[in-house]
């Protein structure tokens, strides 16, 4: 008896210290992440042939439809399966929100990775509560423009000068 209870304080320790603790998850979570990151740069940058750092909707789509599938892959691993390289292109493209593209027909390839690794896996609670919330703040804002819009449109057919002459004013400016 004394065995056995000597032997399940043994195992119940070494369970114990073969479970990493949470520092040593969040660190290798955060090198996985960083190793799939630096991946997807290297699969994007095959595609940019004359290095300027830059990919367009056509040659993405077309690397993901290679033989060997080494970006498909890497996409899907990511949580981010392409079944619409183009249009998933473009939204990518509009999401990463970089001025110095002129079209959503391409990318920055570092601003296309980022933007990739904030859209990976599956959208969390606090994710759609923030959404949600920016819905609100945009019905309200909408709903004071559509408030002001009637409310010149009736000075307007009321014939007020005042209000025409301002408006007037707008247009000029």
């Amino acid at each position: 008896a004394v065995i056995n209870i000597l032997t399940g304080i043994f195992v119940d320790s070494a369970l114990k210290l073969a479970v990493p603790d949470r520092d040593a998850r969040a660190l290798s979570l955060k090198k996985d992440d960083e190793a799939a990151r630096e991946e997807l740069f290297g699969l994007l940058s095959e595609i940019d042939t004359m290095n300027t750092g830059i990919i367009n909707v056509e040659d993405f789509a077309e690397n993901l439809k290679k033989k060997n599938g080494k970006l498909q892959a890497q996409m899907t691993l990511l949580g981010l399966p392409v079944d619409r390289a183009a249009d998933f292109f473009r939204v990518v493209s509009v999401l990463c929100g970089d001025e110095s593209m002129s079209n959503e027909e391409e990318a920055n390839i570092q601003a296309f990775v980022e933007c990739c690794m904030r859209l990976k896996g599956s959208a969390a609670n606090l994710h759609l509560q923030c959404v949600a919330g920016d819905l609100v703040h945009i019905n309200v804002m909408l709903q004071q423009q559509m408030d002001l819009c009637e409310m010149l449109a009736e000075k307007i057919t009321s014939g007020n000068n005042d209000t025409l002459a301002h408006l007037a004013g707008f247009r000029n400016v």
